[in-house]
C-alpha cells in the first residue's frame, strides 16, 4: 500500500468519526497543524507517514496510537501548540514560574538582533561564545572573539541564511514560524575541552518519565536513559548505547525534575532541556517534537513506556472543551503582550 492511499483512507475515517477533536474547536490561546498547514496538511501527514515507515517496517496507527513515537506524529498535525510557541530559544526561560527563576539559570545572552548581522569586534570582550538563532534546530556555532574578516564573512553568510530559512517544511514544524527571528550571543557553558554535557527530560502530562544524559555529542556520543528517580535503564532512546556508561544523578536532580515538571503543566508532552556548570543549574531549549519525529526510539520499552504516559486530551474522540483542565491557564508572562526582546542579560 502507497502511503498517500494509507493516509487518505485514515484520515476519511478520523474526519467521519470526529477523531483528534477535528470537528471542534480550538482552545482558547492554542493552534493546531490542521488549520495551520492549510494545504499543506494532507501532504505533510503523507511524509511524516513516509518516514514513520521506512523507520519502523510497519504504518503506524493514526486512529488508536499507543507509542510515543506514534503519538508524536499525530501530535504536529492534531496536538495543541500554544500560541506563543515554547520552541523560541529566547523565551523558553519565560514558561519558568517565577519562583524558579532565580534557581535556574537563563544562560547570559551578551547581543542580539532581528536583523542579519554579525556584533563588532569593539561590541563584544574577547573570549568565546555561542552564536545562535532562535528559530530552528542546528542553528548554533562557537565562535571567538575578536572574528577575523574570513571568519567574519563565513558567520554572516550562515546568518544569513537561517534568518530566511523556514525550519523544516519537510517535516510539517509550523510552530518554527510563529516566532521572530533573532541571531544573538550567547555565553559558553563548556568547562574544558569538548561539547557541554546536558539532561534532557521528557515531561507527560506534567510529570517526568524519563530523562537523558549526552555528552561528546559531536564526537561518540555517548546518551544514556534513566527514570525520574535517577536510576539507569541500560536501554537506548534514540543513540546507540556503544560504550556509554551510566553517570551518577547529579546533586541537583530534585530541582531539575521540580523546574521540568513546572513547565510541562502547560503542555501534554514537552521535553525539557538543562546544563549544569560550577553547581548551577541553566534552562537551554523546551521542544515539543525530538527530533521532528525523524528517528525511532530504539527500545521497544521506552517507547511503549512513554506512549502510556502521554495522555493527550485532543487524542481519539473527545467532546466540546475537550482540554478544559487539562492545562494550567496561568501562564507566567503576559501571553496578549510580546516580550522584550532580550539584548543584553545576566544570567539568571
Amino acid at each position: 500500500m502507497r502511503a498517500e492511499r494509507f493516509v487518505s483512507r485514515s484520515l476519511q475515517r478520523i474526519i467521519d468519526e470526529g477523531l483528534h477533536g477535528m470537528n471542534e474547536p480550538l482552545p482558547a490561546r492554542y493552534l493546531r497543524g490542521v488549520e495551520m498547514l492549510g494545504e499543506e496538511f494532507a501532504p505533510g501527514l503523507v511524509r511524516a507517514v513516509e518516514i514513520y515507515h521506512r523507520n519502523h517496517e510497519s504504518w503506524p496507527d493514526l486512529i488508536d496510537p499507543q507509542t510515543f513515537g506514534n503519538k508524536q506524529l499525530l501530535f504536529k498535525f492534531f496536538g495543541l501548540v500554544p500560541c506563543v510557541t515554547p520552541s523560541d530559544k529566547l523565551r523558553a526561560h519565560d514558561w519558568l514560574p517565577p519562583r524558579l527563576r532565580a534557581q535556574i539559570r537563563r544562560p547570559a545572552i551578551l547581543w542580539s538582533s532581528a536583523q542579519a548581522e554579525v556584533p563588532l569586534n569593539d561590541e563584544i570582550a574577547p573570549g568565546t561564545y555561542w552564536f545562535k538563532c532562535n528559530h530552528g534546530s542546528g542553528t548554533n556555532l562557537p565562535v571567538r572573539f575578536p572574528l577575523d574578516d574570513a571568519t567574519r564573512a563565513e558567520v554572516q553568510a550562515l546568518t544569513r541564511r537561517w534568518m530566511r530559512r523556514v525550519h523544516s517544511p519537510r517535516l510539517s514544524l509550523w510552530w518554527y514560524e510563529l516566532m521572530e527571528r533573532r541571531v544573538y550571543l550567547e555565553e559558553d557553558l563548556r568547562e574544558g575541552a569538548g561539547d557541554a554535557a546536558d539532561w534532557k527530560f521528557y515531561v507527560c502530562n506534567g510529570r517526568v518519565v524519563v530523562y537523558q544524559h549526552d555528552a561528546d555529542r559531536s564526537g561518540t556520543h555517548q546518551q544514556t536513559v534513566y527514570s525520574r528517580a535517577g536510576t539507569w535503564l541500560n536501554k537506548q532512546l534514540y543513540v546507540r548505547k556503544g560504550l556509554s556508561r551510566p553517570v551518577a544523578a547529579p546533586a541537583q536532580l530534585d530541582l531539575m525534575v521540580e523546574a521540568a515538571e513546572a513547565i510541562g503543566q502547560f503542555f501534554d508532552f514537552i521535553r525539557v532541556d538543562m546544563f549544569l556548570r560550577g553547581g548551577e543549574i541553566y534552562l537551554g531549549e523546551i521542544g515539543l517534537v525530538p527530533n521532528g519525529c525523524t528517528k525511532r526510539v530504539r527500545a521497544p520499552e521506552l517507547d511503549w513506556m512513554l506512549g502510556g504516559a502521554w495522555r493527550a486530551p485532543w487524542l481519539g474522540r473527545v467532546s466540546p472543551g475537550f482540554a478544559d483542565g487539562h492545562y494550567r491557564r496561568d501562564w507566567p508572562f503576559d501571553a496578549g503582550v510580546p516580550q522584550a526582546p532580550i539584548s543584553t542579560q545576566t544570567g539568571t
